[in-house]
Parts: C-alpha cells; sequence; structure tokens
C-alpha cells in the first residue's frame, strides 16, 4: 500500500511541533513542511548579532504553566540550556495614576476586593468577559489593578471584550472546581520546578533542535497562494510548485488559514503589537524587578516593558549591561518612531535619559489573537463543522485553545496523538 502525504504548513512552535512528533512515524507518511520565510520559529527568535542577546518574541516562562514545553526540553535534551529567573527579577509593578507601583500595592479596596471573592458562590458553565468575572468575584478596583493591565500587556485586547474562559483558564477552573479563585489557589499542586525559565542561548535554540531533528523535507520561502480540496484530496498551490496531500495540518495563523480553506477564521479579531529591545553597556535600572504594566485608564502608548537583565542575567555579556523590552501599541509606526516613544516613555516611567547603545524595533502585526466572549464555544462548533466538511484537515496556532508557546506545543502534540491513533487503528 503507497503511503500517505502529508503537508503541514507554516513553521512556527505549532508546525515545527506537529512535524517533529509526525517524522518518527516517515515508515508510515511522506511528510513536508511548508514555510513562508527563510527560517523557521514564526515569532520565536533570538537575536545576537548586536553583541545583546535580545529575543524577539516570547522569552519568559512561568514554571508551573509549562508542563509541555519543559517536557519537550528535555526531550530535546536541553535541560543544561535552562536558566531560572532570579528573585531580584520577581517583583512586578503597575503604571496606575501617574506613578508606577508595586504589585501587589494592597488597599482596603484591594482587600475588600479578596473578602468578597473569598465568599462569592461560583458560576459554571457559563463565559463572561474578563471585566465581568474580575467585578463579580472581586470588585471594580482589582478588576482596574490587577486584571486590565494583565489584559493588556500579554493579550494586547480590551477586558471588557475578553473572555475570561479563554484567557485565565486556571483561574475559571479553580472557581469550578474549588468554588473560588482563592480557594483554589490554595489548594493548587505545589509545583517543584524552576519559578520562572528561559533558555541560556535563547529560545532559538530550542527551534534549531527541533529542526535538528525533524528529519522531513524543509520547504523555505514558499508561501501558501490557494488550496483547493476534491475528493479525499488537498491540492496547496504555493508560490514556487503545487502539491498534492491526503491530510493537511495548518500552523498558519488565523486570518491567513481563513482566506485559504476556512473562511470562519476570519472573524476572529486579531490586534498587534511593536517590541523594542534596547540594550546599555551600562547600568540604567534603579528599579528591581521583573517590569511593569501599564493600566489602559492612562491612555499611553506603552503596554509594558521587561527588565531582561534583571530576570535573567545569566543571558548579559557584561557584569554592567542593561537590556529592556518594551512593549507598544501597534500604531504603524516607522521604527524611528517606535524608539522615540519607547525612549519617552522610559525616561517618564524610570527616570532613564541615557541613550541606548543598541535598539532593535520588532514589528508583530495581528500578533494577538483576540478571544471574545463565547471563544471556546465557537471553536469546538468550527471543529465539529470541519470533522464533515474537510475530515482530513486539523488546526493548529494560538488561535485555539491558547495564545502561549506551552498551549502551541500542547496542541500540537494533541492533534499528533490523535491522528497517529486513529491511523493505527
Amino acid at each position: 500500500m503507497p503511503k500517505k502525504t502529508i503537508i503541514i504548513l507554516g513553521g512556527g512552535i505549532s508546525g515545527l511541533t506537529l512535524a517533529y512528533d509526525l517524522a518518527k512515524h516517515q515508515n508510515q507518511f511522506h511528510i513536508r513542511l511548508l514555510e513562508k520565510t527563510d527560517r523557521l520559529g514564526g515569532w520565536i527568535d533570538t537575536d545576537t548579532s548586536t553583541g545583546f542577546l535580545f529575543e524577539k518574541g516570547p522569552r519568559i516562562f512561568r514554571g508551573s504553566r509549562s508542563a509541555h514545553f519543559l517536557a519537550l526540553i528535555k526531550e530535546l535534551d536541553l535541560e543544561a540550556e535552562l536558566i531560572e529567573s532570579k528573585k531580584e527579577g520577581h517583583a512586578r509593578y503597575l503604571w496606575r495614576e501617574g506613578k508606577l507601583r508595586k504589585i501587589p500595592s494592597l488597599s482596603w479596596s484591594l482587600l475588600a476586593g479578596f473578602f468578597k471573592e473569598w465568599r462569592t458562590p461560583p458560576l459554571k458553565h457559563v463565559d463572561e468577559s474578563v471585566w465581568e468575572f474580575a467585578c463579580r468575584r472581586f470588585n471594580r478596583v482589582t478588576a482596574e489593578c490587577i486584571f486590565d493591565p494583565m489584559v493588556t500587556g500579554i493579550f494586547g485586547g480590551d477586558m471588557h471584550e475578553i473572555s475570561a474562559r479563554s484567557c485565565f483558564p486556571l483561574y475559571k477552573k479553580w472557581e469550578e472546581e474549588h468554588g473560588g479563585v482563592l480557594k483554589g489557589f490554595l489548594k493548587r499542586e505545589r509545583f517543584k520546578g524552576p519559578f520562572m525559565f528561559g533558555l541560556q542561548r535563547g529560545m532559538k535554540s530550542v527551534i534549531q533542535r527541533l529542526q535538528e531533528r525533524t528529519n522531513i523535507p524543509l520547504h523555505f520561502e514558499e508561501e501558501v497562494v490557494s488550496i483547493s480540496s476534491h475528493q479525499d484530496k488537498f491540492e496547496v498551490k504555493t508560490s514556487k510548485e503545487t502539491y498534492e496531500a491526503d491530510y493537511l495540518f495548518s500552523g498558519l495563523p488565523a486570518h491567513v488559514i481563513g482566506k485559504l480553506l476556512v473562511p470562519q477564521l476570519i472573524q476572529i479579531p486579531m490586534r498587534g503589537a511593536t517590541i523594542i529591545n534596547l540594550g546599555y553597556r551600562q547600568k540604567v535600572l534603579k528599579k528591581k524587578g521583573f517590569g511593569y504594566l501599564v493600566s489602559s485608564k492612562e491612555n499611553e502608548e506603552i503596554m509594558g516593558v521587561i527588565f531582561n537583565s534583571n530576570v535573567f542575567p545569566q543571558n548579559n555579556r557584561t557584569s554592567d549591561e542593561t537590556r529592556i523590552t518594551v512593549k507598544l501599541k501597534d500604531g504603524g509606526l516607522s521604527e524611528g518612531e517606535a524608539r522615540a516613544l519607547a525612549l519617552k516613555g522610559l525616561a517618564k516611567h524610570l527616570g532613564i535619559t541615557a541613550q541606548p547603545a543598541v535598539s532593535l524595533v520588532i514589528r508583530a502585526p495581528q500578533v494577538f489573537p483576540q478571544y471574545i466572549v463565547g471563544h471556546h464555544a465557537r471553536i469546538q462548533k468550527l471543529e465539529e463543522e470541519l470533522l464533515k466538511q474537510h475530515p482530513r484537515l486539523r488546526l493548529l496556532g494560538n488561535y485555539l485553545y491558547g495564545a502561549g508557546v506551552n498551549d502551541c506545543i500542547a496542541r500540537a502534540r494533541s492533534v499528533a496523538a490523535s491522528f497517529l491513533s486513529a491511523a493505527a487503528s
């Protein structure tokens, strides 16, 4: 019996992880991966060309929420590369009402919110906005001071629209299983691994190792321009070739695969950001800690700032260097405008007036999928429809059930496992 053909679209962390798992079964399938750019990894990349280690994408991971990522790192024999954050890099701040305030900066209003949360009965099997969830379980002040900056800084979104279930699934799980967020927090299983971790040579080392151990044809600089399905086959046309596949796995962004094959995905709103990495050859940070988020009420361009050299001094090339990452709203700024806004914000918030030795500006349009209330149910319904319409198609990516690296890895490995199990039966 001839081997079935598999095509994987997109070489980001989702597509590459899937390819890594499926490549172990090349005795059963012909597998190829198509990537639009000249490299793998998507938004994950590490730049060391300037003498500073700068991450262009994800960089810091909470150990207790990264089980799948840590398992993959172990499997790739990269455990020796793991670096753990220093305690001096744990403190977090919030820019609110014109001041940098340490989190948690307890007040009577916040304490009242915690007391209310303890007494509030659970609301099960109902999705609501982060704003509604936070106000219902805590109070308005907690919503504005704690949840709003997280939604803005992590998801680039609006807490009045974003789904609590999709963006804070652990909090929702604690409410439904233990009766409340605080009760669930107290009953949680204690994690014994690193509190926060990164990699000594940066995230690029994970991508490189995955690529080294994924022995399948990798097609670079091939943009998919059309996909058609007929009978039990898919025809995939790229900027260079036309391919036929029995099975199609898409790790493309939602709006891309939406235009090509699954129009329902175009409805998922996307937001972007501009990332500015700044490198100083001297110590310019007076604050210790992780960094700070900015309340949306402040009406500022900066969404958040990370003190990279504090969190992972192991990545510093010299003992005096300072590495800072500034996340701006994506407003179509030029590199010069983005850099100027970042420096203006740092001068205002942190009193840093020194000019950086190096700056690296990364435009990331349409990088944050917006999990609008009801997102989880809509995705589940879509998957049921696709099983009928395109039973040999599977979707991967950060727009489905989680936007983080760990979520994308978990989804890719789950899809691979279920596919291989079905193929074996």
